[in-house]
C-alpha cells in the first residue's frame, strides 16, 4: 500500500526578512508572540492551488500552520470513500496539533480555493517556544479555543434542528469574513453543499432544501454559491432557537 502523501507540486517558498512581518496580519491573528521572534524564524510560505492537499491523514506530522488566506477543508476518510467534515480552516486558524502530539497526521486537509499558509517545523516551534514563552501560552490559548469550538460543535449536532444547524453556519461565515474586512452580508460559499452537509451531520438533499426554502422566504437570496443574507434578524431567530418540537404547519422560523 502506497503511504499517504500530499501534493509535491505546491508552490512552496521561504520567506525573505522584509517578509516576514505579512502585512496582513496572519500570524498576529493567530499566534501575536510570532511577531516578537527573531527574523530568522524558518517560517516557509506554502501556496496551495484548489483541490491540493496540505497533508493527508495517516503522513508524518512535522510542522504546525497558520493559514494566511484562502480556505481549506479538515475531513476523516471513510473506508468506502465517504468523508466526515470536521472543519474549514480560513484565515488566522492554527492546523497541525498532531505534530505537538508526536502523532501522524489524523485528517486530510485540502484547499477549497488558491490559499496560503505558513508553516514552521517542530523542531524550530520547539526552540522558539523555549526562547519565548509567550508562544507557547498563545498555543495553549488556541487549543483551549478549539476545544470550546468542538463542544460547540457537538452540542449543534446533538441538540439542534436542521434549519438551526444551517443558519448558525451561515452566521459563523459571515462572522469570519467581517473580521476580514470582507462583507458580512454577502459571500461566496468555498465549501459544496454536500460538504456543509457532512460538517453539520445533514444529508446535501437537506442542505439544498433548507437554503431553497430560506431563499423562497426572503431570508436569503442563494445564486449557485453566492449568498446574501437579506432579513438578518429573522435568520438570527432560527440561529439562535428555541424550536419547538413540532413543525407541522409552521414557518421556516420555527420549523426544522
Amino acid at each position: 500500500m502506497t503511504a499517504p502523501h500530499a501534493d509535491s507540486a505546491d508552490n512552496v517558498t521561504r520567506l525573505a526578512p522584509a517578509d516576514r512581518a505579512l502585512c496582513d496580519g496572519c500570524q498576529q491573528l493567530a499566534l501575536p508572540s510570532f511577531a516578537q521572534v527573531d527574523a530568522v524564524m524558518p517560517w516557509t510560505a506554502r501556496r496551495m492551488r484548489r483541490g491540493t492537499y496540505l497533508h493527508r491523514a495517516g503522513m508524518p506530522a512535522s510542522a504546525v500552520y497558520v493559514v494566511r488566506f484562502g480556505c481549506l477543508k479538515s475531513s476523516i476518510p471513510g473506508d468506502s470513500g465517504e468523508e466526515l467534515v470536521l472543519d474549514f480552516p480560513m484565515r488566522g486558524d492554527l492546523i497541525g496539533a498532531d505534530a505537538l502530539a508526536g502523532q501522524p497526521c489524523a485528517t486530510d486537509v485540502i484547499a477549497l480555493e488558491d490559499s496560503e499558509v505558513m508553516a514552521l517545523p517542530l523542531a524550530d516551534f520547539e526552540e522558539a517556544c523555549a526562547s519565548l514563552p509567550e508562544l507557547r501560552q498563545d498555543l495553549y490559548r488556541h487549543l483551549g479555543a478549539a476545544l470550546r469550538k468542538e463542544r460547540e460543535h457537538l452540542k449543534r449536532l446533538g441538540g439542534m434542528r436542521a434549519a438551526q444547524r444551517v443558519a448558525r453556519f451561515l452566521f459563523e461565515l459571515s462572522t469570519r469574513y467581517a473580521s476580514f474586512g470582507q462583507s458580512s452580508r454577502a459571500f461566496y460559499l468555498r465549501m459544496s453543499r454536500a460538504e456543509i452537509g457532512s460538517y453539520l451531520g445533514l444529508t446535501l438533499e437537506s442542505v439544498s432544501r433548507l437554503l431553497s426554502r430560506m431563499h423562497d422566504e426572503g431570508l436569503i437570496k442563494v445564486n449557485l454559491r453566492q449568498v446574501e443574507l437579506l432579513d438578518v434578524d429573522a435568520l438570527r431567530a432560527i440561529a439562535i432557537g428555541p424550536e419547538p418540537k413540532t413543525t407541522d404547519s409552521l414557518p421556516l422560523q420555527a420549523a426544522a
